[in-house]
């Protein structure tokens, strides 16, 4: 999935106002003028029978994205890319997983490996709801037994809607960043935000990436102040900006 960076502004968004939605309306919403603003949101979700949740609650240390879903009518594939220390044991969990069944080996490397599994009918899904809300994903992340979403939604109240929709699935729902995407380019460093770089620097700064790591990704919040999940889409996003910006590569 390609990733849009964190453009926007916290400040004019950190605040829910009413029961319909969270910050200050859209142009487009109060005025009717063109609409020129969307609204960008990190999300973390959490339930019980969401997709893997018991494979990557097993192991930490573990992150899996989602690359592609393929529906044939009669299954859902999904191809997944795992990254992390404990891979046999995520594999043996994947095994037990009960939302998932047949996965397949498609590639494999020391430290990372690439799934194909079939998604179970038990399984909840939120990706269907979130774009019928009026939203689409940009990046997910599952780790430590929750999904990490970057998403954009159309306006305050299609995210409402969203949140409404889990709470009747009683899927848990944490809003870690809110903010208004302007479409502007970003003004760091190979295309990074000023958050990015942030992370990216202290990271580079107290040993994040030796080997072994000289720090971990909580100590790192903590001394910006932020959530650990934060911190992780930060890194992320902010390492893919960097390479590709760096080797020419497209966002597509």
């Amino acid at each position: 999935m390609s990733n849009t960076g964190d453009q926007g502004s916290t400040a004019e968004a950190d605040q829910p106002v009413d029961g319909a939605g969270y910050g200050p309306a859209s142009p487009s919403e109060t005025d009717g003028t063109a609409r020129e603003k969307s609204l960008g949101v990190d999300l973390c979700l959490s339930h019980p029978e969401l997709i893997l949740t018991d494979a990557i609650q097993s192991s930490p240390d573990v992150t899996v994205r989602p690359e592609q879903m393929v529906d044939d009518g009669a299954s859902s594939f999904l191809v997944i890319a795992v990254a992390g220390e404990t891979l046999d044991q995520f594999e043996t969990e994947l095994e037990r997983d009960s939302t998932v069944c047949d996965p397949v080996v498609l590639d494999w490397t020391e430290t990372s490996r690439v799934y194909r599994i079939e998604v179970a009918d038990s399984a909840v899904r939120v990706t269907p709801s979130l774009v019928r809300a009026g939203g689409r994903v940009f990046d997910m992340e599952g780790t430590g037994g929750q999904w990490l979403v970057h998403a954009q939604f159309r306006s305050r109240s299609a995210l409402s809607q969203f949140r409404s929709e889990c709470s009747e699935r009683d899927i848990t729902f944490r809003l870690d960043r809110l903010y208004w995407t302007t479409g502007e380019a970003n003004a760091g460093a190979c295309g990074l935000t000023a958050d990015q770089q942030v992370a990216l620097e202290t990271a580079h700064k107290e040993g994040y990436f030796d080997v072994p790591r000289g720090i971990s990704q909580a100590e790192l919040a903590d001394q910006l102040d932020i959530s650990p999940s934060a911190m992780s889409q930060r890194i992320r996003r902010g390492m893919d900006q960097v390479i590709g910006s760096e080797l020419g590569l497209s966002e597509e």
